[in-house]
């Protein structure tokens, strides 16, 4: 009973945030790209800085779609719905295109330098870091 209940617990508490900090990709012989996405994670209180996915930023018809390999030996559970927001963020909101024709090696660089991913409720929140003043 009380196994159970610790159970239970568990999945409803939920304290993540993931930082964005960079995306970049080249473009591969499949006319997509590919790359490394670094990040920083947050989760109950423990921080793993820096750490570094790959990525694959296909185009799906009129659509691109951005691919986002899950970080080994970090638990997150969340991080399907975390790859869905950051597909909204990049190609809804910021309304970013991939160009494969640039002149040169096409890239696809993103830096984010003020949000997160607020990872703890039903949906994924995106949030501003708020500045301190000195």
């Amino acid at each position: 009973m009380m196994r159970e209940f610790f159970c239970q617990l568990n999945t409803q508490m939920s304290y993540l945030k993931i930082y964005p900090k960079r995306i970049i990709a080249t473009l591969n012989a499949d006319g997509g790209f590919g790359g490394v996405f670094t990040l920083h994670i947050e989760q109950y209180g423990l921080q793993a800085n820096d750490k570094k996915c790959d990525v694959i930023i296909t185009q799906e018809g009129d659509q691109w779609q951005i691919w986002v390999q899950p970080l080994t030996g970090i638990e997150t559970p969340q991080f399907k719905q975390f790859t869905e927001s950051l597909n909204d963020y990049l190609f809804s909101i910021l309304k970013l295109t991939p160009n494969p024709q640039h002149v040169g090696l096409p890239k696809f660089e993103v830096f984010f330098d003020d949000i997160y991913f607020d990872m703890s409720g039903q949906e994924p929140v995106i949030q501003k870091i708020s500045q301190k003043s000195d």
